[in-house]
């Protein structure tokens, strides 16, 4: 028997009362709007309808800094910094005070335990090529800005090395210049510059700002080991902002389109080859707005990674469980705005957990998409190129098998999502599969997810076209189990529903602009949209209007 919640049971005790009071059409939903006491304060009540990215991002809240006041500092000056900060003394604090600094180069902050700070947030800004290498533990990194310049090294302007060291309060500006950005002669591959990245454990990047990374490379990447040893990193109340690719025309060389397009993340934790290990990083409420890079926005290629809390803005691009097992992502806050290529969850893989997320106006493709392959859909779940039914692994041994390949969903928990006016709702995918990122050639024999569990998901699909759910009849999942799933709206590539599936119109309220529904899907108490009013940075900087 069905558990409701107490939401769920109130409402539906309103529900109850109402029909027999009614003689509307026994079938129709009713709208309900339940007395106050009902609701409990906790909810967001927002207007999802009338958000815009920068009433989101705006700050309005911080202290302005204005940079157009910051001087440039001389050029003994920053050598004196570099030295101060390469010879500092276990446990100081480094205060910086005000200016641009320029051309720091590679800088190594090796004693354990400092601080460096700027001395007011917001005014200092290291410019040209920079990198901070964090290679002792315990350190500090606080209120630093990098602009009007980009990384010394690839891997970024800050590398998060050692044990316990933190990023906070700091901005990213649009970091992308003063470093070499042509394509190689060997396959006309751009190069991929990081932001940040993190190689130590229980790392910190904690309440910064990143605006305007327009270049090839992923924003923040967690380099996991290959071994069983957890991150036990936390990346909490960031701002992404306006991460696009193709602004350098990079797409423009035809056959290297596939592997120019990709690298685009907002943050990628870990890779292919550390894939099977946990990571244990959390991705906790971050603001992503307008973040365009690519089909990945949050990458997850590493095992028991917890993405929770965020708040996903007109971000053309999807949650990707791209490698790795046993991750969760739940009470995330997807906002499409009807934008293109908007999408929600995709997954490979086993054992995840995806619960409590709620997700508003995808627009997958524009509705030009042949078959099922690369749809963004509210929930997919894709194909792969191994037989998981039959306990077939992905091995790095194995030539065509290794593990930057895709891994078959299996034993997925998919519960108490809500899915409201999205163009594609729950896929069952049938993703084309290539030999390689550099080799176009198809994967012959693919498989479809094994023993996925579908529970008390709503998919409530009111406008003509759009599709609660989108099945590929050539490749049906194997052993999936539905209970109470509400999928209103048009069904594709399937003859009837599922058992455990109805297709009625289901009952709700109206809590600020989000869906509480009788028969399931997501507890609205849970959620919450984010404002950089509330995270970020405590400073928002004044500059001038980027063309």
């Amino acid at each position: 028997m069905k558990k409701y919640t107490p939401i769920a049971l109130a409402l539906l005790a309103a529900l109850s009362f109402n029909v027999q009071a009614s003689t509307q059409d026994a079938n129709a939903p009713v709208p309900v709007q339940l007395p106050e006491m009902t609701v409990e304060p906790s909810v967001a009540e927002v207007s999802l309808t009338s958000l815009t990215a920068e009433q989101l991002v705006e700050a309005a809240n911080r202290e302005v800094v204005d940079i157009a006041k910051v001087d440039v500092v001389s050029k003994p000056a920053v050598e004196a910094l570099k030295q101060q900060l390469e010879n500092a003394k276990p446990g100081e604090e480094i205060t910086i005070a005000p200016g641009r600094y320029a051309d720091l180069g590679v800088v190594e902050l090796t004693a354990d335990g400092i601080t460096v700070k700027a001395e007011q947030p917001g005014t200092v800004l290291l410019t040209g090529l920079v990198q901070l290498v964090v290679k002792g533990d315990d350190i500090t990194l606080d209120n630093l800005v990098f602009t009007e310049g980009g990384p010394a090294e690839r891997f970024g302007g800050v590398r998060l090395e050692g044990m316990r060291n933190i990023l906070q309060n700091s901005t990213f500006y649009y970091f992308n210049d003063d470093y070499a950005y042509e394509p190689d002669e060997r396959r006309s591959e751009y190069p991929r510059y990081l932001w940040v990245s993190l190689w130590g454990k229980d790392g910190k990047v904690i309440n910064n700002r990143f605006e305007g990374k327009h270049k090839r490379g992923t924003l923040i990447g967690i380099q996991k080991n290959i071994d069983d040893k957890a991150d036990n990193h936390l990346i909490e109340g960031n701002i992404f902002y306006s991460q696009k690719k193709n602004r350098y025309n990079e797409l423009d060389i035809k056959e290297a389109i596939r592997y120019n397009g990709n690298s685009w993340e907002a943050i990628r934790i870990g890779d292919s080859k550390s894939s099977q290990w946990p990571s244990r990083t959390q991705f906790v409420n971050n603001l992503l707005v307008d973040s365009d890079g690519e089909r990945e926005l949050i990458s997850i290629k590493s095992s028991e990674n917890r993405i929770a809390g965020n708040t996903i803005f007109e971000s053309a691009a999807m949650i990707s469980l791209r490698h790795g097992k046993a991750n969760v992502v739940e009470n995330n806050v997807i906002i499409g705005n009807n934008k293109q290529d908007t999408g929600g969850i995709r997954i490979y893989d086993e054992d995840h957990v995806v619960r409590n997320n709620y997700l508003v106006g995808l627009r997958g493709s524009g509705g030009q998409i042949a078959g099922n392959a690369d749809v963004r859909g509210g929930v997919v779940i894709n194909t792969g190129i191994i037989d998981v039914k039959n306990n077939e692994k992905l091995d790095e041994s194995v030539k065509g098998k290794e593990l930057n390949k895709q891994w078959t969903p299996k034993n997925v928990t998919v519960e108490n999502n809500t899915m409201v006016d999205v163009e594609f709702g729950m896929v069952h995918g049938n993703q084309g599969h290539r030999v390689s990122l550099f080799d176009n050639s198809e994967v012959e024999a693919i498989f479809t997810g094994d023993h996925i569990s579908f529970s008390s998901n709503v998919v409530y699909n009111e406008g003509e076209g759009l599709q609660a759910l989108r099945a590929d009849p050539a490749t049906p999942l194997t052993s999936p189990t539905y209970r109470d799933e509400i999928y209103f709206g048009q069904v594709h590539g399937i003859d009837g529903v599922p058992k455990g599936v109805s297709q009625q119109k289901p009952n709700y309220i109206k809590v600020g602009d989000f869906y509480q529904f009788a028969e399931g899907g997501a507890d609205v108490s849970k959620l919450h949209v984010l404002t950089a009013d509330e995270i970020g940075p405590s400073y928002r900087l004044q500059v001038a209007p980027k063309s």
